[in-house]
């Protein structure tokens, strides 16, 4: 997931950017087992990594210290190795520095979830692998508990009497998916209730990552049918760019647009790409459907452009930091929400997840509530509940 979010941030394949990252050739990467590499390549790998570094810090010793600093302060899982989803979240912990405690407990309780049923797949171990989901199952609790203890919603009967009869890897594949996916969004939900707590200094009231999720045409998901071929569902690059046109008119404001922007809205505010020079509303229109991709570097512009227009006065190291993991996300799902060329999209199970945003939620606001009255609090100051646009919540809820 993390390489995932990474590489549809900067517009790339995954082999690209591994390529990029490695110096490895695709053709080596495309053979997988990265980790088995001779001692002679990983040093050359790790010589190519210092390259990318230098250049990257070039003129910049303390902010390659920092970084260095941030590499070797990331979660470990307790044999030691790497917590890839962990880690993710320990590195959106710092633009700009928002503590993220339960969203990295339940991150490094998956990874070394993933780590042991790993080790049974390669030590062809059915058995052990059986042994480490039904123990997950067995407990009583939901979800993925915010110190990094696995407990979980209590499996159907039906499901437990199915894994306990898999007999092959096969089977076992198949019966993983869905609970895979329910891993996928305890974490995202995680991050949603305290990532933006921090941000919004506890003022949100619902669970917001589902902005920037697809929005299906009112009513299709109850009727399955389309009331009209135009907008049958918004895809999550055009939520985005609405949610950030939204947040800057209401930091200016302290209130909302009535309406979502327009393409001719935005192309008003929006410079085209590597230019000084007004979009087009064509150029807008084909972010909102997907026809031209935006990468990570562009939409962070298009918020310093938002930032421009609204708080023109205010110096940018006075306005508001962009809600990078919104954005991160939202790039992600317009490939991963939305498939078969954009003539299908998947949503999640709404009412568990904001049970898990709840739950994650409540935690948060303790947490708090046990830090010292002068604990800096990100974002914005602390003031009534934030009364979000109707506009932006018309989105369908499923069960499904």
């Amino acid at each position: 997931m993390p390489l995932h979010a990474l590489a549809e941030g900067r517009n790339q394949s995954i082999p690209s950017l591994l390529q990029e990252v490695t110096g490895l050739s695709k053709a080596r990467i495309s053979k997988g087992d990265l980790d088995t590499i001779r001692p002679s390549t990983q040093a050359k790998v790790d010589r190519h990594l210092e390259e990318l570094l230098q250049e990257h810090f070039k003129g910049d010793p303390e902010g390659l210290q920092s970084f260095r600093s941030k590499i070797a302060a990331a979660p470990a899982t307790r044999s030691g190795e790497q917590a890839p989803l962990a880690g993710w979240v320990h590195q959106i912990e710092f633009q700009p520095w928002i503590p993220l405690p339960i969203t990295k407990g339940v991150a490094l309780t998956i990874d070394e979830l993933l780590e042991a049923l790993l080790t049974c797949c390669r030590d062809d171990d059915l058995r052990g692998f059986k042994s480490v989901l039904l123990a997950h199952f067995g407990r009583s609790e939901q979800a993925v508990h915010a110190v990094g203890q696995m407990i979980s919603e209590p499996a159907p009967e039906n499901e437990l009497e199915t894994l306990q009869a898999i007999a092959d890897w096969e089977q076992a594949d198949k019966w993983n998916r869905n609970w895979l996916e329910q891993l996928y969004w305890d974490l995202i939900s995680s991050l949603d209730a305290e990532w933006n707590s921090h941000y919004f200094a506890g003022r949100q009231t619902k669970p917001l990552f589902p902005l920037v999720m697809v929005r299906p045409q009112e009513g299709l998901l109850e009727s399955m049918k389309v009331k009209s071929r135009r907008n049958i569902f918004f895809k999550p690059v055009r939520r985005l760019l609405e949610f950030l046109y939204a947040l800057t008119f209401y930091f200016r404001y302290k209130r909302w647009p009535t309406k979502a922007p327009t393409p001719k809205t935005l192309a008003e505010i929006l410079y085209r790409p590597g230019s000084r020079e007004l979009a087009e509303e064509s150029l807008i229109s084909n972010y909102f459907d997907g026809t031209t991709k935006v990468t990570l570097d562009l939409v962070l512009e298009h918020w310093e452009q938002l930032g421009q227009h609204f708080m023109p006065t205010r110096l940018e190291s006075e306005r508001p930091n962009a809600p990078l993991p919104m954005i991160m996300l939202a790039l992600q799902w317009q490939n991963l929400l939305v498939q078969d060329k954009g003539r299908s999209f998947l949503m999640p199970d709404m009412k568990r997840y904001e049970a898990i945003w709840s739950l994650r939620r409540g935690k948060w606001a303790d947490l708090q509530a046990q830090q010292d009255a002068g604990f800096p609090k990100a974002g914005q100051p602390a003031r009534e509940a934030i009364d979000w646009p109707e506009w932006s919540f018309s989105q369908s809820s499923s069960s499904r």
